[in-house]
């Protein structure tokens, strides 16, 4: 997967040197991008303020997550919940809710049945939510990550600092380091 200045995304064969497919939707640079590790989907931070998460298979962008008021530097999946955490220049870690994002990915035709039988809007509903935000940091965030197996989101600002934060639904930091 590349993503360059012209604010598309390129998914390659890196075997056969050939771009397989371009997606298309961000209106500004493309800063990070990450495949999940179990569904076909691609999730990616822009200048534009918002993570666009994509299913690779369908080639369609299925959630736009907006709420940064500032370039969204960095985005990533949980390594096994159905959560996103983004890094932002406008000083906050935010951690998305994911899970409705499943349903709202299935086959089109169990899309349209599940629709029916709700009676939901077509244009409305099932979408990522914000779950946390994270704030602490006096500069641009411009890394976040989660801990492969703990309940921790470790977090890289302009402010010189590394936060490391407890998810326990009381997020606060727990350790602090500076650099020099």
């Amino acid at each position: 997967m590349v993503f360059w200045d012209d604010y598309k995304i390129k998914v390659w064969n890196y075997k056969m040197h050939r771009c397989l497919f371009t997606l298309l939707g961000h209106l500004d640079y493309i800063r990070t991008v990450q495949f999940h590790h179990e569904n076909p989907w691609i999730v990616s931070a822009s200048d534009d303020q918002t993570i666009r998460i994509w299913n690779w298979q369908s080639r369609t962008c299925i959630s736009v997550l907006t709420g940064h008021n500032h370039y969204v530097m960095c985005a990533s999946f949980h390594p096994k919940e159905d959560i996103v955490v983004s890094a932002s220049l406008d000083q906050t870690v935010r951690v998305w809710d994911i899970g409705s994002l499943k349903r709202k990915a299935g086959p089109p035709s169990d899309d349209i049945l599940r629709l029916s039988q709700m009676n939901t809007d077509l244009f409305g509903g099932v979408d990522a939510v914000v779950k946390y935000v994270l704030e602490g940091h006096d500069r641009g965030v411009n890394w976040a990550a989660f801990h492969p197996t703990l309940p921790l989101i470790v977090s890289g600002a302009d402010d010189r600092q590394v936060k490391l934060w407890r998810m326990n639904g009381n997020i606060k930091p727990c350790y602090l380091l500076y650099a020099a």
